[in-house]
């Protein structure tokens, strides 16, 4: 079950961190795309952490996953189009990961 987590931890961070470099090259540079890669960096680096046997781990995926949540949230703001069923699909996995992260 821990292979899980890791592997949908880099995949979330990985994605939220494309995301947020494209909206960074792109027009639309915002101040939200720097905290979602802050929290793409900080949700890898849990998964790091938690293979390695390290502390911090949980809180590391708490701020990174807050971060990636808010920053969405942020944007779809901002842009006029906030869908909220992607923002509770979003939420619901960080969920799910904070959960993995706190009894695995």
């Amino acid at each position: 079950m821990q292979i899980v987590l890791w592997i949908v931890s880099v995949l979330f961070g990985g994605l939220s961190l494309i995301a947020a470099v494209s909206q960074i090259k792109s027009e639309k540079k915002s101040p939200s795309a720097l905290i979602m890669i802050a929290g793409s960096l900080l949700l890898i680096a849990a998964a790091v952490c938690n293979i390695a046997g390290q502390q911090g781990d949980f809180i590391f995926a708490f701020i990174g996953c807050s971060a990636i949540c808010a920053s969405a949230i942020m944007n779809g703001i901002k842009s006029g189009q906030l869908h909220i069923p992607h923002h509770v699909i979003r939420i619901t996995l960080s969920v799910l990961l904070l959960v993995g992260f706190a009894f695995l």
